[in-house]
């Protein structure tokens, strides 16, 4: 019998799951996104059946949160399994806010910095081995997620999370601004 899949290996799979978006392949822009992608993975697929441990996601500042997506990004970076890439992005009034509300972005007077994750060439190595032990099912439930809210902008994936699970927003400081 095939091990079980780990927290990191579902970021992993996350990451490398197929997609129509062309510009979410092998990567992620920002890690407050992939947080919320993967809190819709726990919350709309049934992937919990193959991964050991999930994230264990409860209410905090900005809806949603595990520390344990953090500690799997730090560890997967550490193993040169994946990158971030600071990135300048335009300003706007939808980032402006966002850079306000979300700790996701550094302020530098009219330039915006994101944390740009993806995988580097191991990573989708190990990605591809992992994948594997995916059942059909859970592979097309991670395309699912990542080709319905990927693209989504970080503000509109907010509210969407804020709508749809309330009950994960008890302790945010932006759900009046979301």
């Amino acid at each position: 019998m095939a091990e079980q899949l780990e927290q990191a290996d579902l970021v992993l799979l996350l990451l490398a799951a197929p997609t129509k978006h062309e510009a979410l392949q092998f990567r992620c822009n920002g890690i407050t996104r992939l947080e919320k992608l993967l809190f819709l993975v726990d919350q709309e697929t049934n992937l919990d059946a193959e991964i050991d441990e999930t994230f264990p996601f409860e209410p905090y500042h900005y809806g949603p949160y595990s520390k344990e997506v953090f500690d799997a990004v730090d560890m997967l970076e550490s193993l040169q399994l994946l990158d971030e890439q600071r990135v300048q992005v335009a300003s706007g009034l939808d980032l402006g806010e966002e850079a306000e509300i979300l700790d996701e972005f550094d302020l530098n007077e009219d330039e915006y910095v994101e944390r740009q994750l993806f995988l580097t060439q191991d990573g989708r190595d190990v990605a591809r081995v992992l994948s594997k032990q995916l059942s059909p099912t859970g592979q097309a439930a991670l395309t699912k997620i990542k080709d319905r809210y990927g693209e989504m902008s970080l503000r509109s994936l907010l509210r969407y999370v804020y709508a749809t699970y309330p009950e994960f927003t008890t302790k945010s400081r932006i759900r009046d601004r979301i």
